[in-house]
C-alpha cells in the first residue's frame, strides 16, 4: 500500500464502556465511558498514524512498563 492513499491505523484499545462489558463482575481500573472513548478512536483514525493507543491515559504511559512487567502483576492493572 506504499504510494497509495490509503492509510492504516492500528488502534489498541483500552477499557471502553460499552454493552460488550456492561456485566463484567469484577472492577475494571481506567474504563472510561463510550463517547470519550470513541472520540479518542476517532481523533486517533483522523490524525493517521501508524498505531495509536486509546484513551492515551493511563496507557500510554503504562504501555513501556507492561511490555516487560510479570503477567501476574499486569493482570492487576486490568
Amino acid at each position: 500500500m506504499l504510494g497509495s492513499p490509503i492509510k492504516v491505523t492500528t488502534l489498541f484499545p483500552g477499557y471502553i464502556r460499552s454493552e460488550m462489558n456492561e456485566r463484567v463482575a469484577q472492577r475494571v481500573r481506567f474504563i472510561v465511558d463510550t463517547e470519550p472513548g470513541v472520540r479518542a478512536m476517532v481523533a486517533a483514525i483522523e490524525r493517521e498514524p501508524a498505531e495509536a493507543i486509546v484513551p492515551a491515559w493511563p496507557w500510554r504511559a503504562l504501555a513501556p512498563a507492561i511490555r516487560h512487567l510479570p503477567l501476574s502483576i499486569v493482570r492487576k492493572l486490568g
